[in-house]
C-alpha cells in the first residue's frame, strides 16, 4: 500500500519544478488552467491543481496498487478528484470558491463586531513538548481568548494558531512561559483568513456542501457510494471509504481544527504493517514523481 500525500493551502509552488515535469510528462489539463497556474501559483485553485498533476504523473503506472489518500486542509480537496468525484477544472473552482467563501465570513465577522483588527496565523514548536496542541488548548480554555483557537494539530510538537493580532499578542508572553524552547513563526496570511476557527467559519458549510453537491452532480458522481481510494479525514483522523462521509467530513473540517496528528495514528495504528512508501504530490521541490 502506498501513502499519497496533498499540501495545503499555505504551500507554495515551485513552478521551475512544475514546468519542468510537465514539458517531459502529458498530463490531462485545459491549457489555459495551466497557464494560469503558472502565472499565480499561490492562488489556492493553483496549488490544488499542481498536486492534481503530479498526482496524474504518480498514478500513471500504480492503478493496481492500492493508494491511502491523506491531504492537509484544502489537499483533502485533491482525495475526492483522485477518486474521480469531479474534473480538474472542478477542482480549481471549487478550491477558489473555498476560499471566497472564507474570505466573505471573515469579513462579516469583523464587521458585525466593529473590529478593525485583522487575523493572523502563527505556527508554534516546542521539542520539549509532550502534547503541544492539547496543551495549547488548554492554555487558550484557562486564558478564555475568544478568536483564539487552533487551526491545525499538526504533530505532538508543532501546531499553528489563528487569533485576532491583540489576542495573539497577549497570548505571546504565556506561551514562552509555558513552553521551554517555544518558537513561533508568523505565517504569511494575506487575506486575513482565522484557518479553521468555527466561531467565524462555521457559516461556510452549507454553502460549500452545496456547491460541491452540485458539481458532482453535474458530473453523475453524486451517486457513488465507494470511494476508489479511502481518504484519511481530517477532521477525526479517521479512514473513510464512503464517499458522502468523506465529502461532509471535509466540509465540516474547513471550519475546524485539522487533527493530523490523528491521522498519523491511524496510520500507525490500522495499516497492519501493509504501508510501504509515502509520496507527497507536490507543489514543492521535493516531489517525488
Amino acid at each position: 500500500m502506498k501513502l499519497c500525500t496533498f499540501p495545503g493551502q499555505g504551500t507554495p509552488i515551485s513552478v521551475p519544478t512544475l514546468r519542468s515535469v510537465v514539458s517531459r510528462k502529458p498530463v490531462q489539463c485545459p491549457e489555459a488552467l495551466l497557464r494560469y497556474v503558472y502565472a499565480h501559483p499561490s492562488n489556492p485553485g493553483s496549488i490544488a491543481v499542481s498536486s492534481a498533476l503530479f498526482y496524474q504523473l504518480f498514478a500513471a503506472p500504480q492503478q493496481q496498487q492500492q493508494l491511502l489518500l491523506l491531504g492537509h486542509s484544502l489537499g483533502e480537496l485533491t482525495c475526492f478528484w483522485a477518486n474521480g468525484m469531479f474534473g480538474i477544472e472542478n477542482l480549481f473552482q471549487i478550491a477558489n470558491y473555498r476560499n471566497d467563501l472564507m474570505v466573505e465570513c471573515t469579513k462579516r465577522y469583523l464587521q458585525a463586531r466593529g473590529i478593525s483588527q485583522r487575523f493572523e496565523l502563527w505556527a508554534l514548536s516546542s521539542p520539549r513538548a509532550k502534547d503541544l496542541p492539547r496543551e495549547v488548548e488548554q492554555l487558550l480554555q484557562e486564558l478564555q481568548l475568544s478568536s483564539v483557537s487552533i487551526a491545525n494539530a499538526n504533530s505532538v510538537k508543532q501546531c499553528v494558531v489563528t487569533g485576532l493580532v491583540s489576542e495573539l499578542e497577549s497570548l505571546r508572553i504565556e506561551l514562552h512561559l509555558k513552553f521551554s524552547r517555544l518558537r513561533i513563526t508568523e505565517l504569511t496570511n494575506p487575506d486575513g483568513i482565522p484557518f479553521h476557527n468555527s466561531a467565524v467559519l462555521r457559516p461556510t458549510q452549507e454553502p460549500l456542501y452545496d456547491y460541491i453537491w452540485k458539481i458532482m452532480k453535474d458530473n453523475r458522481t453524486n451517486l457513488i457510494m465507494q470511494l476508489n481510494h479511502p481518504i484519511l479525514c481530517n477532521l477525526d483522523g479517521q479512514l473513510s471509504t464512503v464517499a458522502n462521509r468523506a465529502l461532509e467530513k471535509f466540509v465540516r473540517c474547513s471550519s475546524n481544527t485539522v487533527q493530523f496528528t490523528k491521522c498519523y495514528d491511524t496510520i500507525n495504528d490500522d495499516t497492519d504493517g501493509d504501508l510501504d512508501e509515502a509520496i507527497c504530490m507536490g507543489p514543492g521541490i521535493h516531489t517525488k514523481v
